[in-house]
């Protein structure tokens, strides 16, 4: 689905370059995984409302009001319900229409549903260090263990989300003498690409540092440019392209049951939760949990913005248990 410049100018219309990159523009205004979400959205809602003998665009009030209760009605989330309708309005925003996710009738549709079938999301188990720990001694030498063994270090010390470990590219790290800097250009948080400096420090615990274990990756699959984390294939061949964002949950999943965990209770998240998590339990300052994390910082903290970068250093040491350890 990609947004549209609706030009209502009478006769043909020759649309000039200058006009072609404002439609360019707008569709970049939604993050990738964005877009594709609101695209399968929006498919089945017009599978939806042609089976019904609606208009999917501009929809009548009618059908959304069918469509989210047939939602509620199959048991799908209050979230996933909020999504979709979400998707609908972005849809009749880019053709210039009303949108008739925003009636009356349709909030108090909605209103019901949460009051009747609202519940709680279900959230993943963080990867704090303990289960880090594990699951790194479960990852096996091979070329994937090395692979996955990066991804998790790096994931957890930098509260990476899995689509910003999928977006990284070789050229956004920079390896020091004792830490590194990775250059994020994207983030959830950061949907306008302002970017954003994660520091990692090197740890005198050799297994479970980020940089040993991202350079061993890199020098094992001979990559110097382009993306960081490659699929491999049933031989462990480096294949080309990037590796999915949703291949970084399942390896998260994977070395969990290696480590003798639950793996239904891990996810993508769980690496970024965890450092969050165990950050806490370490009575980690919040400021300097946002640092690293990259939250939008409160007035309470504000001052201390300045020393954001040595925040850093320290919430990842503090983390992987060697703060201690830190002149």
């Amino acid at each position: 689905m990609q947004n549209a410049i609706v030009i209502t100018s009478p006769g043909p219309v020759t649309i000039s370059p200058t006009l072609r990159r404002a439609h360019e523009y707008a569709h970049a205004a939604k993050a990738n995984n964005t877009q594709r979400a609101y695209a399968t959205h929006w498919r089945e809602f017009e599978s939806f409302a042609a089976a019904r003998g609606y208009a999917p665009c501009p929809a009548p009030i009618a059908a959304i009001v069918e469509f989210v209760t047939d939602l509620a009605e199959r048991g799908k989330r209050v979230a996933t319900i909020d999504q979709k309708l979400a998707a609908i309005a972005f849809k009749h925003r880019a053709a210039n229409v009303p949108s008739p996710t925003q009636a009356q009738i349709v909030r108090e549709v909605m209103a019901g549903i949460r009051r009747t079938h609202g519940a709680a999301p279900q959230q993943k188990a963080p990867v704090t260090r303990a289960e880090l720990v594990k699951m790194i001694a479960a990852t096996p030498q091979s070329l994937r263990g090395k692979r996955d063994r990066a991804m998790l270090l790096v994931g957890f010390a930098g509260a990476f989300r899995r689509s910003e470990i999928a977006a990284l590219d070789v050229e956004d790290v920079r390896f020091l003498d004792d830490e590194m800097i990775i250059a994020l250009r994207r983030s959830k948080t950061d949907q306008e690409g302002r970017g954003a400096i994660k520091r990692i420090p090197m740890l005198d615990a050799e297994t479970l540092c980020p940089i040993r274990a991202l350079r061993a990756w890199l020098d094992a699959a001979q990559i110097e440019s382009g993306a960081l984390f490659r699929p491999l294939d049933r031989w462990e061949h480096v294949r080309g392209g990037r590796l999915d964002d949703r291949v970084i949950a399942l390896t998260v999943k994977d070395a969990a049951k290696r480590a003798g965990l639950e793996s239904r209770q891990f996810a993508g998240h769980s690496l970024r939760a965890g450092f969050v998590t165990q950050a806490a339990q370490d009575e980690t300052p919040a400021y300097e949990i946002k640092a690293v994390t990259g939250h939008k910082s409160d007035a309470m903290v504000s001052r201390y913005i300045r020393d954001a970068g040595r925040g850093q250093v320290r919430a990842i040491r503090r983390a992987f248990g060697e703060y201690q350890n830190e002149n």
